[in-house]
């Protein structure tokens, strides 16, 4: 219920009604992130004010060789070896259960920093060398060790502060 309310809130202030208290105003660091497979979302802890901020995304929760009607990841569990891949529109995270092969995906635009018209998104899963947030323009980035450092990933996410 909690989580409901502050999506709404969070939605509300989107759309500029109401409150006139902001989010988080710039892209800040994640110092953790979190995926679960009972509302397939991923969470990150935003390094902002009190510590108490988050940022929250779709994800597909699956394990590569699950069977058929196997559930999936039952509670937020940590992420680790988050990549980005350009060619499908991707991000993968590692999840911290099981037997290791739990994994969350998400959709996310891909797009080098200067890239001019046209050149070509990263070609293949790159590991992911910083993960920022930001409450002004609701989306996640991620900074992408491919080229010449300057490759990104970015995505919608709800941010919120969780009281």
């Amino acid at each position: 219920m909690m989580r409901t309310a502050l999506g709404t809130l969070a939605a509300v202030t989107a759309l500029g009604i109401g409150l006139a208290t902001p989010a988080v105003a710039a892209p800040v660091p994640v110092t953790a992130l979190n995926c679960d497979g009972d509302t397939y979302k991923c969470t990150a802890n935003l390094k902002f004010g009190d510590d108490r901020w988050k940022a929250d995304w779709s994800v597909n929760v699956f394990h590569p060789a699950a069977r058929a009607g196997e559930r999936a990841v039952a509670a937020p569990v940590p992420a680790t070896g988050l990549t980005c891949d350009g060619d499908t529109g991707t991000c993968q995270a590692n999840l911290t259960f099981g037997d290791g092969k739990w994994k969350a995906r998400w959709s996310a635009r891909v797009f080098h920093s200067a890239a001019a018209a046209g050149e070509r998104a990263v070609a293949a899963p790159v590991p992911v060398t910083a993960l920022a947030c930001d409450g002004d323009t609701y989306k996640c980035t991620a900074n992408l060790k491919f080229g010449d450092g300057k490759w990104k990933a970015e995505w919608a996410a709800t941010i919120f502060h969780q009281a």
